[in-house]
């Protein structure tokens, strides 16, 4: 799973109520699985996280501190290079992750929908050489709808990313695709579920797919967390991963 996860999490179950704000987080998480490797890797991650919104736009910034252990091929996405899969430990910056997003229609009262476009960067800020990213720049086109089915909020993704190629491998760009829904438990937290899809970017390699289960819970004084647990259902994705959010809202 992609180390910005914890970031698209936060516009996840309470979409359809998001204010005008910043937002600052600090998210930990943890990934383990074979991604088509006998090898069993580790990915461990800490980012920091800024989000901005004003008006229609929104705007986002993550980095991560990486930890991982396991075959050296293993990137921290799940994504794997053409390189050998011996055993490696590596530690150090990940890469930088900016997106903006517009949001064209807002809460139509007949539909009870809205819709977003929205467009990010991978800045190749990790190291190649210690196996923390590919050195190349990837791109994410997406639009987002969202809506209501009774006090439910249902959300989706259709993207579509465009992989930056090195000199070892040559990336296949991909669609991706989520699907979700969210439960209202009380007026300060929620709990949903969310299918994830995404092509795989190597030639015999498989698809990622993924299930999300997630809880959102409001403190005071601005303060939220979010929590999730994901499990993989191919051999390119993580086996078990989860983490935690904790964020403050300006």
């Amino acid at each position: 799973m992609r180390i910005a996860l914890p970031l698209m999490l936060l516009s996840l179950p309470l979409v359809a109520v998001a204010k005008d704000g910043t937002r600052l987080s600090l998210s930990v998480y943890e990934a383990t699985g074979h991604y088509g490797s006998p090898v069993r890797t580790t990915i461990q991650s800490v980012a920091l996280g800024l989000r901005h919104r004003t008006g229609h736009w929104t705007l986002r910034a993550s980095i991560p501190w990486l930890y991982i252990r396991g075959a050296a091929n293993v990137l921290p996405d799940g994504a794997t290079t053409a390189g050998s899969t011996t055993r490696r430990s590596r530690r150090g910056l990940g890469d930088v992750n900016l997106s903006v997003a517009r949001r064209l229609f807002y809460y139509d009262q007949e539909l009870r929908a809205g819709l977003s476009a929205r467009v990010a960067v991978k800045l190749p800020t990790a190291s190649r050489n210690q196996g923390l990213g590919t050195g190349e720049p990837d791109f994410t086109m997406e639009l987002a709808p969202y809506g209501y089915l009774g006090s439910h909020t249902w959300f989706a993704a259709l993207g579509y990313r465009k992989y930056g190629d090195t000199p070892t491998t040559d990336y296949q760009d991909g669609w991706l695709l989520r699907l979700g829904l969210s439960r209202p438990l009380s007026d300060y937290q929620a709990m949903g579920l969310s299918q994830r899809f995404r092509q795989s970017n190597r030639a015999g390699r498989d698809d990622q797919q993924s299930l999300m289960l997630f809880h959102d819970l409001r403190l005071e004084q601005g303060w939220r967390t979010q929590t999730y647990l994901i499990r993989g259902f191919s051999d390119a994705t993580a086996e078990w991963a989860g983490g935690l959010s904790l964020i403050k809202a300006f």
